[in-house]
């Protein structure tokens, strides 16, 4: 996830940010109690892997910025013409394409280092490399909201800032390349950090990125409301992918069963659930009534079996009282998940005529079998001008409040902690790195 990923970064750059004296830390000669473990050559070759190192936190702040604030081209614009956002990516593009420094191989990010300054560095740079798979998964600005952005956008300039005060202490080390318009960068990064951090951040950022695909449940039923469960998790994955018409009433039916069998075995320990759940019962009973027409063959069939299984299991559950508050508030989530996937599902196939309504038109079928003959049907488009209450009832009484994420409690620490490495001199309290 982005807040684990970029935690991580802000604490390797943080035990950075708070090292003085680079070379004896790079085994150069200091004081008399300290001698000299590496050669000239040898520093100059760790100060080359630093480089790329730091190549790599240089790409993730760029694709942060750019994830906030996706401005297409920043071509025939000046310093004048560009806001703080627009200042940071140019002088960050401008940087890297100037830059000399590859990116680090995986065999570099991977294998631990001697040094733990240049430890500090992968570290930093792993961080960074693992936070781009965040961009593409839901960071990014058409996923999260103004504050969130905002967000990450000051910490993408609060990394660029470190980096900036790491680059000047680092100017001793042999071989060294400077950040290419240093002054430019440090100052973009500082004005940027400022414009982005005005409004209160939204922490709840940190809940999206990437994350493993969950997987299914497979191997023997488990017994009691635990199978219902494992076959309600199978579900909501299946759904995943669009049923045909004909999936989606089973589906449909299936919830209405489950619902009515777990709610009629509720204990006393969650009275909050009894009329919810029973309004959920009712949703699906309408939604089941007004499928019964539904027509539609494009779609997978593989969330009716899942769905079949669920209802079964929830049939045979025994009679006594279920009274695990903790799992029944896991059923209650599982609830709400299939809800939403169930109602995305919906809205989609009628809005890209997926999904079809039988309707009876006023005209004999003559090649209906039997001597009586029945009225000719057609399968018409739910969003032409028919009577069903489909969408209505999906958007009004099935679709769920949205999911609020909650903030890492560890969110505001690591920012400020970050912050005040940034500005460490020494002497200060923290955290530095040993020798």
């Amino acid at each position: 996830m982005y807040g684990e990923n970029s935690g991580h970064l802000r604490d390797a750059m943080g035990a950075l940010l708070r090292e003085h004296r680079i070379q004896q830390r790079l085994g150069g000669k200091g004081t008399h109690t300290v001698p000299e473990t590496t050669t000239v050559a040898e520093r100059e070759e760790l100060g080359r892997q630093i480089r790329r190192y730091r190549e790599c936190v240089l790409t993730w702040s760029l694709q942060a910025v750019r994830a906030a604030n996706p401005r297409a081209d920043l071509g025939g614009t000046t310093v004048h013409s560009r806001g703080p956002a627009e200042e940071l990516r140019f002088r960050l593009t401008e940087t890297l394409t100037a830059s000399s420094a590859d990116l680090a191989p995986s065999e570099e990010l991977t294998t631990e280092q001697q040094f733990a300054t240049v430890e500090a560095w992968r570290q930093a740079a792993r961080s960074a490399v693992l936070g781009e798979h965040d961009f593409p998964a839901g960071v990014r600005y058409s996923d999260l909201t103004d504050q969130q952005c905002m967000t990450v956008l000051k910490d993408a300039a609060d990394v660029v800032r470190g980096l900036v005060a790491l680059d000047r202490r680092y100017s001793n080390v042999p071989g060294w390349e400077k950040l290419h318009n240093q002054g430019w960068l440090g100052r973009a990064a500082q004005t940027c950090a400022a414009h982005a951090g005005y409004d209160e951040p939204d922490y709840a950022v940190d809940r999206h990125g990437w994350q493993p695909a969950p997987q299914p449940l497979d191997g023997p039923a488990m017994s009691g409301l635990a199978g219902v469960m494992q076959a309600q998790h199978n579900l909501l994955l299946s759904l995943d992918e669009l049923p045909d018409a004909r999936s989606l009433r089973v589906v449909l039916d299936s919830q209405r069963v489950v619902t009515h069998e777990v709610a009629l075995r509720l204990g006393e320990s969650v009275p909050d659930l009894a009329s919810k759940w029973a309004s959920r019962e009712d949703t699906y009973i309408k939604l089941v009534r007004e499928t019964r027409d539904l027509g539609g063959l494009l779609g997978r069939g593989d969330a009716a079996g899942h769905a079949s299984i669920a209802a079964s299991r929830a049939q045979k559950l025994g009679r006594e009282p279920l009274a695990d508050a903790k799992q029944l508030h896991q059923v209650d989530r599982l609830f709400t998940r299939i809800d939403q996937r169930i109602c995305a599902a919906i809205e989609h196939g009628v809005r890209e005529r997926l999904y079809f309504v039988r309707v009876p038109i006023a005209r004999v079928d003559d090649l209906s079998a039997g001597l009586v003959k029945e009225r000719r049907q057609r399968y018409l488009p739910i969003t032409s001008p028919v009577q069903s209450d489909l969408i209505a009832i999906a958007r009004n009484e099935l679709r769920p409040e949205p999911i609020r994420l909650s903030v890492p409690i560890t969110a505001a620490r690591s920012r400020a902690d970050f912050e005040a490495a940034i500005d460490h001199r020494p002497g200060d309290s923290g955290r530095p790195l040993a020798l």
